[in-house]
């Protein structure tokens, strides 16, 4: 394999930020050298609903159609895009209603949203358990509910109305968050959780909403074509401190030989706090993708995505990372590109007519909730928008 071949092969496996909301010279200069297979957008990217349009259109121009262009769309406090649609309910508040139809109509919304801006993967849901409603790290308002059922009832109606209208989810952050006391934004979690808890309980909507066993199976809209594997260590199933994305038992022999799971498999962001803090992003990288992490996924700092993707391709060209491994990832991805939707064409008055029923279904499930749970959960920190990577000098 030729070394400029080996580099663009490589560069389709990554998923980056991008600085602001203009591809300027710096910005391009980042798109030409590891020409990501997608990018993720943030708030700071995001000015007007046609700007997003119009980015989105000029990074496929750039990068090609069947680019990955990614938001973090939950609800409540995870809505990159509060300042065009006005806030939106949290599962947490979807939760307290427990009504499948409900979860799948602020689905149908969110992809319909995310659509016509020309967005085509969401990573959401979250199948996390609320199991510690107290603890700030990072997902109780985030949840769908406290047992296995009910978050893959409802995580599912979400996943199924979003798909259905064209924007493929993720399931995160698997195999499990429920369990941690702390956020992994900032540190390298533990996951207090037995192997039985874990089997039957937090894993469970992962193994039903990927029906890799169901008879008959789930159908396609609503069943997990990705899944984001968390940061946490799982003490239950790896004795040395690992985040679970570079666990082989919890990628390699539950995810993909248990479960059966066929789809992509993208990592957590590799500048938070869990993996900085125990190695570097440029390592990280290597080693998410020898575990067999088809999309590794790098959001801030447009050097540490540089340097990242660089060793990553030193480390194929050494075999370090071996041969086979890489060819079965970009299968994969190929194969889960295969089934985007083509893009939209902005409409300004159809947007409009979106975020006005956006807003009367925002205003209709308020309306059934108790009052105590109304207004957004505004008690924790803001989730990905606020966070700065903190490197040593």
């Amino acid at each position: 394999m030729s070394e400029r071949h080996s580099a663009r092969e490589l560069g389709s496996q990554f998923v980056i930020g991008l600085p602001g909301p203009n591809l300027d010279a710096a910005t391009r200069n980042l798109l030409k050298t590891v020409r990501p297979g997608g990018v993720i957008l943030f708030a700071r990217n995001l000015r007007s609903p046609e700007q997003i349009a119009g980015l989105n259109r000029e990074l496929r121009s750039i990068l090609g159609r069947d680019l990955l262009i990614c938001i973090d769309h939950e609800g409540g406090r995870v809505n990159r895009l509060v300042e065009f649609t006005g806030k939106i309910p949290s599962a947490q508040q979807l939760c307290i209603l427990n009504n499948p139809q409900l979860a799948l109509e602020h689905g149908r919304w969110c992809g319909k949203i995310l659509r016509i801006l020309g967005f085509n993967f969401n990573l959401a849901p979250v199948l996390d358990l609320l199991l510690k409603p107290n603890a700030d790290n990072s997902v109780p308002d985030r949840c769908w509910g406290s047992t296995a059922d009910q978050v893959t009832n409802l995580a599912g109606a979400f996943l199924s109305g979003m798909q259905t209208e064209g924007i493929l989810g993720c399931g995160k952050h698997f195999p499990g968050y429920g369990g941690v006391d702390k956020d992994p934004h900032l540190f390298l979690p533990r996951i207090e959780r037995s192997a039985w808890q874990m089997y039957h309980e937090d894993m469970v909507p992962y193994e039903k909403l990927i029906g890799g066993r169901s008879r008959p199976k789930v159908p396609s809209a609503g069943r997990l074509h990705a899944v984001m594997i968390s940061h946490a260590h799982t003490a239950a199933f790896d004795a040395k401190k690992m985040p679970a994305l570079l666990s082989k038992f919890v990628v390699q022999k539950i995810l993909r030989l248990k479960y059966r799971f066929k789809g992509v498999i993208i990592s957590d962001d590799l500048e938070m706090g869990a993996i900085i803090r125990t190695m570097s992003v440029e390592s990280a990288a290597v080693k998410t993708l020898d575990n067999g992490v088809d999309l590794p996924l790098i959001c801030h700092t447009p050097e540490k995505i540089v340097s990242a993707f660089e060793a990553s391709v030193k480390a194929a060209e050494k075999n370090k990372i071996q041969p086979s491994t890489l060819r079965a990832c970009r299968a994969r991805v190929r194969a889960f590109k295969a089934c985007l939707r083509a893009p939209l064409k902005f409409n300004g008055a159809r947007w409009a007519e979106l975020v006005r029923g956006n807003h009367a279904f925002t205003e209709n499930i308020l309306s059934l909730l108790p009052e105590d749970a109304k207004e957004l959960n505004l008690s924790f920190r803001p989730v990905g928008e606020t966070y700065t990577p903190k490197y040593e000098d």
